[in-house]
């Protein structure tokens, strides 16, 4: 097994430059797999295995033919992530600019504004009572008679 892999490395050596370049695509490869594996959760072995994969291909492929395969992988997810920011943007500047009463208002409320709100309803609350009794006295004088 250990000589397939390493025959498969020497013929893919042969084929592509071990570059600067490459080393930098293939270590930011398999770093980035592993940090990524990591965060969503996975095992540490399980995310070794997986940066080692990751760090392989710009190997195998080439750094040209890898970062087409980078950008087919990735593309996708970027696209949707853009569409739904554009979407939420779109939607953020449309509530902005409709011309609806208080959709832009901001109330700094102090302590006196909602001390003076408080004495105002309890005045409302009082005169709706006041109506109240008022009309219960009208009815037991209807029915009085």
């Amino acid at each position: 097994m250990l000589r397939a892999v390493g025959k498969a490395l020497g013929n893919v050596a042969k084929h592509h430059k071990m570059t600067a370049f490459n080393v930098g695509v293939s270590a930011w490869a398999g770093i980035d797999s592993y940090q990524t594996a990591r965060e969503e959760g996975g095992s540490k072995l399980g995310a070794a295995a997986g940066a080692v994969v990751d760090a392989a291909l710009p190997f195998v492929l080439g750094a040209p033919a890898y970062a087409a395969y980078f950008a087919a992988t990735e593309l996708p997810e970027l696209a949707v992530t853009a569409s739904d920011a554009i979407g939420t943007y779109q939607r953020n500047m449309a509530k902005a600019s409709s011309n609806r009463a208080f959709v832009n208002a901001h109330f700094d409320d102090t302590q006196q504004a909602f001390t003076m709100r408080q004495a105002g309803m309890a005045i409302a609350e009082r005169s709706r009572y006041n109506m109240q009794q008022a009309m219960m006295g009208n009815e037991a004088r209807y029915m009085r008679k």
